[in-house]
């Protein structure tokens, strides 16, 4: 009984159905435009953080330089360089042509800089990935910045 109850369970989640829920849903996510590429163009970046940022779902203002031609959209996503193991996450944000990713503009999984204790400084990366229409990787950008939690004293 216990084998054919096994058998069953295996049949289920072996359905089309499922296996095209379960499967190809990751498959998809890795293969848009995440990847790094030995040929992409060097993209220039500046941003400041503001006190407001502390664990915002807002980025800030991202001014870019250097964008290449043909760039659709643009992957951002947010590492703490000390905790790495903490997810910022990162999403994506089309391209307007302005060289400018406006701020709040990135929708989705994004969590602001948030070191845990007040006075502690912790230096956060920011990527700017920018993506073609074939979801190709053509720039990337990285600019690492200091963000301080609490008063500067």
């Amino acid at each position: 009984m216990t084998v054919l109850f096994s058998w069953r369970i295996t049949e289920e989640l072996m359905r089309p159905p499922v296996f095209l829920a379960v499967i190809v849903p990751s498959t998809l996510i890795i293969g848009s435009c995440t990847g790094e590429s030995n040929h992409a163009a060097a993209i220039g970046m500046e941003f400041e953080w503001q006190p407001i940022d502390y664990g915002s779902q807002k980025n800030p203002e991202i001014r870019l330089t250097g964008v290449p031609a043909g760039t659709k959209r643009f992957f951002v996503s947010l590492v703490d360089l000390n905790v790495s193991t903490y997810d910022h996450g990162g999403s994506f944000v089309g391209n307007d042509g302005s060289g400018i990713i406006a701020s709040g503009s990135i929708r989705g999984n994004y969590n602001g800089p948030a070191p845990w204790l007040p006075h502690m400084i912790h230096d956060y990366e920011i990527t700017v990935k920018a993506c073609d229409e074939n979801e190709k990787v053509v720039g990337i950008g990285k600019k690492v910045k200091k963000f301080l939690y609490g008063p500067a004293e």
